[in-house]
């Protein structure tokens, strides 16, 4: 049950580490903020059974996961384990260290605490010892269950006996340490930010937060009424942790900011987007403002919160320490749960939860008493997709092509993860196109990838079911029989089905392209037409369109007949239309409509003559811009100082109208020459236009480089439209 206090509206924001997770709740700061993805389903990747009770909390580094595990029922095996992230397989074990630490991951060696009460440095890559000290002297039931910290190159970890924080080099050499003397918390961590280690400490029962610097001096002491049973979190300029009896915010002096009624537990306050989200011993979970201590909603989960929350993708996730251990997704935002997974122990057991979820890899990774460590899958991608009926063609897994039709739900899958940015693979066989791994995952025996669409499975294959807007494409990795909402992965893909092939711009250049025909014949077109505006077009969006000049001796036609992949049938077939609806359809062939600036083309699918851009079933949008006019070269005369030098301009426009030449430039010395001329040229029109250029008697004798340029006469002098050059003038 969710219990909404305040109603607040978020800017998706964090003003805290965001370090690469290596340790316990994400980072040496103890955020419990993970830049990953999580899962926001309750699919399960895979579970592995490692007996016993996993309390410690998994560490993800490099796409394995390391946990450990301790005390058990009947036979179990205790031990520091590597798993495959990807998989659940166990990749090593190291049965000597057993124990509720969390591991530390740090440049290829693990550093944990066990059970006997010792500190252990392992290799990474096959769990062998490199080095154990022993801290804890009286370890009674826990040992070190404190989880290690290194922070610039220093481990910290505490004891809870004496109340000591430890600081040891690399090597296991002890450094220095601050003992307080009394018994504090098995579980609470240190953790640091800017120079400081926080910790937990108890002299002579008198309970407090200190701080020490990073050789070892005491900054400050907070003092509190009774243990402070959880890990100290940082972020926004506070320290925050809790007794059984209050949550305190401290800042960087060690003075209190806030504090608030609460009870506390073994649960670390993770930070993200302004708040803080904590679980207590009456089983809420607590978002709770972090400048202020205002609540802003609670969560009733189903029992005592210990297990500390991880904050990933606007989603907090933690587990709950009662007889039937269950795991939870909230929103961050607003409290409400996404999904929950219950581990329903058989009669008699009890399976809680103390572990606290680790995010990486876009995975949850969390620990239980029924001995297993579970991996919580996310749905790969959920998202809408734009389809059309366009052709595409797909690359296949053996290296050739095939072109599918763009409203498939191949094609659906294909443009999903370009937006999604994730990986897909097809093959093909004699049953068809099928889709091989999605993101890099594939089949293993009976398991692959399967297709749903609005939640039933169709009988073709995935290149030949085309899609309504609106439909909806589930693929999901599974046996037969498996429902999607239980697939390990998901991709949820929603259409929207449009007939907008490719809307864009083109900037069409006088000259000419050459076009080839289905007969095989090559004609030259004039760029500036509803042809060549079409043909720059394909070049953009990268489709393809063919002609056929069946007309062309008769009537100077060619007619387009396919566009991306879509073919004239019978009286169905391409048209086209410029500027509708506002001007009235071409009647004459597209590679003879001259198109002008500003014009926007239309071609369109027509299934009847009632067809129009409107309401056609495939359209392509092109915005055109063209020059207007355009210099292609120019030569310039020498001369005398006292004299005229003359430039012979050769220009063309597309668009008739008054333009302006302007010839000029300079020489070594930055002295410059300049003539203008003018001339009218009608559309289509070359000329050769002479411009004087006054050589003033002053001038230094020897070479200028001058350039060309034309102007519309009514925007000159603000926008040129074609400059070349240089060309040499030698003034003598």
């Amino acid at each position: 049950m969710k219990v909404k206090i305040t109603v607040i509206c978020l800017a998706m924001l964090f003003a805290i580490s965001s370090s690469t997770a290596s340790t316990f709740h994400g980072d040496v700061e103890r955020t419990g903020f993970f830049n990953a993805t999580g899962s926001k389903a309750p699919g399960i990747l895979w579970t592995v059974d490692l007996t016993g009770l996993v309390d410690s909390s998994p560490v993800y580094v490099n796409n394995t996961v390391y946990v450990q595990n301790w005390y058990g029922w009947g036979t179990w095996n205790p031990g520091l384990y590597a798993i495959n992230a990807s998989t659940g397989q166990i990749l090593w074990k190291n049965s000597a260290i057993t124990g509720a630490s969390t591991p530390a991951v740090y440049n290829g060696r693990i550093y944990i605490g066990t059970l006997a009460g010792d500190l252990y440095a392992v290799d990474t890559t096959n769990g062998q010892v490199i080095w154990k000290k022993t801290l804890e002297t009286n370890p009674m039931w826990h040992g070190i269950a404190s989880s290690p910290l290194i922070y610039n190159g220093t481990l910290y970890v505490t004891t809870f006996s004496d109340g000591t924080l430890h600081a040891l080099d690399l090597s296991g050499n002890e450094l220095w340490n601050v003992t307080t003397g009394g018994e504090i918390s098995h579980y609470t961590s240190p953790a640091a930010y800017n120079g400081m280690i926080f910790f937990a400490g108890n002299s002579s029962g008198v309970n407090a937060l200190y701080s020490v610097n990073e050789t070892g001096g005491i900054l400050w002491t907070f003092t509190v009424n009774g243990k402070i049973l959880d890990t100290p979190s940082t972020g926004y300029g506070k320290v925050f942790f809790a007794t059984s009896t209050r949550l305190y915010a401290v800042d960087l002096n060690g003075n209190e900011v806030w504090s608030i009624p609460f009870n506390g537990t073994l649960s670390t306050p993770a930070i993200a987007y302004g708040n803080i989200y904590v679980g207590s011993s009456e089983g809420r979970l607590y978002s709770i403002n972090a400048s202020t201590g205002n609540i802003l909603w609670s969560y009733t989960a189903n029992g005592k919160i210990d297990s500390s929350p991880a904050v990933a993708d606007g989603v907090v996730y933690f587990g709950t320490n009662t007889g039937n251990g269950t795991v939870y997704a909230l929103s961050a935002l607003t409290g409400d749960e996404l999904w929950k997974y219950s581990l329903n122990p058989p009669s008699g057991s009890y399976y809680n939860i103390m572990s606290s979820p680790y995010v990486a890899g876009n995975r949850v990774f969390i620990g239980t008493d029924s001995g297993k460590v579970y991996c919580f899958t996310p749905i790969i991608w959920n998202g809408t997709v734009d389809i059309n009926p366009a052709e595409i063609n797909i690359k296949l897994e053996d290296g050739s092509t095939a072109s599918v039709s763009g409203s498939s739900v191949l094609s659906a899958l294909v443009k999903a993860s370009q937006i999604g940015g994730f990986n897909v693979t097809v093959s093909s066989s004699s049953w068809g196109l099928y889709v091989e791994s999605i993101n890099d995952i594939l089949p293993q025996g009976w398991v692959g990838w399967m297709y749903t669409v609005n939640g039933v499975s169709p009988p073709v294959g995935v290149a030949d079911y085309n899609l309504n807007s609106g439909d909806v494409v589930e693929f999901y990795y599974g046996s037969w029989g498996v429902k999607p909402e239980n697939a390990e992965y998901r991709v949820i893909i929603t259409a929207n089905l449009t007939n907008i092939i490719w809307n864009g711009s083109v900037n069409l250049k006088m000259g000419n392209f050459t076009v080839t025909a289905k007969s095989g014949k090559n004609y030259s077109i004039n760029n500036i037409t509803a042809l060549g505006a079409l043909d720059l077009a394909s070049k953009t969006g990268n489709f393809n369109y063919t002609v056929d000049d069946s007309w062309y001796t008769s009537y100077n036609l060619l007619m387009v007949d396919s566009i991306a992949g879509i073919s004239n049938n019978g009286t169905s077939g391409w048209m086209y239309w410029v500027n509708y609806p506002v001007d009235p359809m071409p009647m004459t062939g597209a590679n003879n409509f001259t198109v002008k600036d500003g014009d926007v083309v239309y071609w369109y699918y027509s299934q009847s003559m009632n067809d129009t851009p409107s309401n056609s079933i495939a359209v392509v949008k092109i915005k055109v811009t063209t020059e207007k006019a355009t210099i292609e070269n120019f030569n310039v005369s020498s001369a005398q100082r006292g004299g005229y030098a003359t430039a012979w301009v050769n220009a063309t426009a597309s668009t008739a109208g008054w333009y302006v030449i302007v010839v000029s430039g300079t020489n070594s010395a930055g002295e410059p020459l300049a003539g203008t001329g003018t001339a009218y040229i009608n559309k289509g029109e070359k000329v050769r236009v002479p411009v004087l250029i006054p050589i003033p008697l002053q001038a230094r004798t020897g070479k200028y480089e001058l350039y060309a340029g034309i102007y519309a006469l009514d925007t000159y002098p603000d926008s040129v439209l074609k400059i070349v050059g240089p060309q040499n003038c030698e003034v003598k």
